[in-house]
């Protein structure tokens, strides 16, 4: 069998149910074929607790999530994920609000925002990690603000997940922020340009210090590449970790992670749950 690699689903969850099923899809020795699973997603909106607003804060509330993702948080749903060898994570975008991971000026504020997602996100709901999706904000972005928030997470959750949605950000990759760097602070992150070749959008970020085992490029049915079997054969050649999809709450995605699983594996290793 081919080196074993990430297999990565971001998921919009439609019920708890389905959220579940992800750790029962399986490869051909039985072991679970997903690898990764991220909620997607939580908003940062507003720098008052609950920093997190569902639906974007609009209508103006202050429950953190949306109610479909409260309910895979708050059900067991994350545990029986886990409990099969899954890692779960949730995905925080920015939530079209003067706020977001770019926009921090202030060690204060970042350490303020770090704590709040330790104790009110990781801790409450025994999550494994972070995902930064760093998209959506209508604030001002600084090159040194993720660097600074993520070593602050870093600091207070040293052996959580921390990982990112990769795009457009080669700035932050380049600063460094009291001797630290963007690559220094994550655990690996998966490359979201879809649709384009894996030769143009993974080999930049090994220039940024990230290694080949922390890469992993995305793809997503609506943004399709002409090629996916093909471009995991290169993955698996170049020895980068593994695969993303997302939108993994669709049919569509669904088979096309079953043909990425196949493909790096060989056929026969994406088996639905029964």
């Amino acid at each position: 069998m081919t080196t074993k690699g990430r297999m990565t689903a971001y998921i919009n969850p439609q019920s708890p149910q389905q959220f579940r099923n992800a750790a029962d899809y399986t490869l051909a020795d039985g072991s679970p074929a997903l690898d990764v699973v991220c909620i997607f997603s939580g908003n940062y909106a507003t720098a008052e607790k609950p920093c997190l607003r569902a639906n974007n804060n609009s209508p103006l509330t202050t429950k953190p999530f949306d109610d479909n993702i409260q309910a895979v948080l708050d059900d067991g749903s994350v545990k029986c994920l886990q409990d099969k060898g899954l890692t779960v994570l949730l995905s925080i975008t920015n939530g079209q609000h003067s706020v977001g991971w770019s926009e921090f000026t202030s060690e204060s504020d970042a350490m303020d925002f770090a704590q709040y997602l330790k104790d009110d996100v990781i801790d409450k709901y025994r999550l494994d990690g972070i995902d930064v999706d760093d998209e959506y904000s209508k604030g001002t972005p600084n090159e040194t603000s993720l660097i600074m928030v993520t070593t602050k997470m870093r600091e207070i959750m040293p052996d959580k997940v921390i990982s990112k949605a990769l795009w457009d950000d080669s700035d932050y990759f380049q600063a460094k922020w009291d001797g630290h760097t963007l690559a220094g602070n994550l655990t690996y992150g998966a490359e979201m340009g879809y649709g384009g070749p894996p030769n143009d959008r993974l080999p930049p970020y090994t220039d940024y210090k990230l290694n080949k085992n922390q890469l992993s490029l995305g793809f997503w049915s609506h943004q399709a590449s002409p090629n996916p079997d093909q471009d995991v054969k290169w993955l698996i050649d170049q020895g980068y970790a593994g695969i993303m999809v997302y939108a993994f709450e669709t049919q569509d995605n669904v088979d096309l992670m079953g043909q990425l699983v196949n493909d790096w594996y060989g056929p026969g290793n994406w088996n639905p749950p029964k």
